[in-house]
């Protein structure tokens, strides 16, 4: 018998609705009732994933160390559960959680020796897919890996093993995907991993064409062989498990040997969602402009002693963020004085107020281009490295 056929002759002998969870709550199978009414069931169902609260109530009420089903209280305004660990030689690999009536007395909530053998065939299934999970996930860490960091001979065999084993679908180009969450946050490899099983469902441009990725130190990386919706990718992160999450798209290389070119763009348009305020969260290569170059300099290290003078001395007056605004602005603008009093919603008189007071503090004339550049440069390279 099928894992579905499993669940629901499970539900079928308890009379009631049921979910089962692997060990990091991701949502394996459930079964199918006509009189589902239960908002909190259904909500779980179609995102894939336990709640939050959900999960911190399975370990509060200890169901793990638990040898047969648990009452769990209505969560988000949900039905009371009944949650039961699913266990394989000892070791808890999934939970099983049913809904019941409030009124529902715990003596006929009984574990008898059906609903046991019911949860220890689930166990077996379970404990077969982790492994089939664990043994996908290694191959995956491993050719990816060798095709975004090897030499070019190893880029060349994971390449080949990546597309002649079915886990990439083939394409004119492929795309690399970086997603990971700015310092201080630290994403659990659960989180990114899962973020990778939704990027793979939610953002092709073609759902019958096959993704690969991995998580690698702390980051999670999709390779592609589809343009990506970048819609899709931001409503994504902002699901609240993915909050913390940025993404950087590299751009389109071929063969899929050179997909690490992609990978390193990747990754410089990440740093920008990362460090950049002006930016959203989901940053494309082709969309960076001159911070392709700026986006590489060791930011970090930086500080106001190494910006130009005049940029220096602008940063330094205690009216110098609203006048390096506004001069940003005006140079953004193509010093057209119009369209940046418009852009800052301001009179052009007190536009040229400003500029007056810029180049008071600065003693500069920008009228001349060179002047301009370093000017617009050392301005954006101070918000890039956190000096403004």
């Amino acid at each position: 018998m099928s894992l579905e056929g499993q669940v629901q002759a499970y539900a079928d002998r308890l009379g009631r609705p049921i979910i089962v969870f692997d060990v990091e709550f991701t949502v394996i199978a459930f079964s199918v009732h006509d009189r589902d009414v239960d908002h909190a069931r259904l909500a779980i169902i179609l995102s894939h994933k336990g709640s939050s609260r959900a999960r911190e109530s399975i370990r509060e009420y200890r169901v793990g160390h638990a040898d047969g089903p648990v009452r769990i209280p209505p969560i988000d305004g949900g039905l009371t559960r009944h949650v039961a660990p699913v266990r394989h030689e000892g070791h808890v690999v999934g939970y099983v959680s049913s809904t019941i009536p409030e009124e529902t007395p715990d003596e006929e909530l009984v574990d008898d020796e059906v609903l046991r053998d019911a949860r220890a065939q689930l166990g077996i299934v379970l404990a077969a897919m982790a492994l089939g999970n664990r043994e996908d996930e290694d191959r995956a860490l491993r050719l990816v890996t060798s095709l975004l960091d090897g030499d070019a001979e190893h880029r060349r065999r994971a390449a080949d093993e990546l597309l002649t084993g079915g886990l990439l679908s083939p394409a004119p180009h492929y795309t690399a995907i970086t997603m990971s969450a700015p310092p201080p946050a630290d994403p659990s490899s659960a989180t990114l991993r899962l973020m990778l099983d939704r990027a793979r469902t939610t953002i092709p441009a073609f759902p019958s064409l096959r993704a690969v990725g991995t998580v690698i130190d702390g980051e999670a990386v999709l390779v592609v062989p589809y343009q990506i919706d970048r819609e899709r990718l931001a409503a994504l992160l902002d699901l609240p498990a993915f909050v913390t999450l940025r993404a950087g798209i590299g751009g389109a290389h071929s063969p899929l040997a050179d997909v690490h070119r992609s990978l390193r763009e990747a990754r410089i348009a990440g740093r920008g969602a990362a460090i950049d305020p002006t930016r959203d969260r989901v940053v494309h290569w082709e969309d960076l402009g001159l911070d392709r170059v700026l986006l590489q300099l060791p930011l970090e290290e930086l500080t106001t002693a190494d910006l130009p003078a005049p940029v220096q001395q602008l940063l330094a007056e205690q009216s110098g963020p609203d006048l390096a605004q506004t001069l940003e602005a005006y140079l953004d603008c193509g010093c057209d004085a119009q369209r940046t009093a418009q852009e800052l919603h301001v009179h052009r008189s007190t536009l040229y107020y400003r500029l007056d007071r810029v180049r008071a503090i600065t003693d500069v004339d920008l009228s001349d281009g060179s002047v301009r550049r370093e000017l617009h440069t050392g301005l954006r390279v101070a918000t890039l490295a956190g000096l403004r």
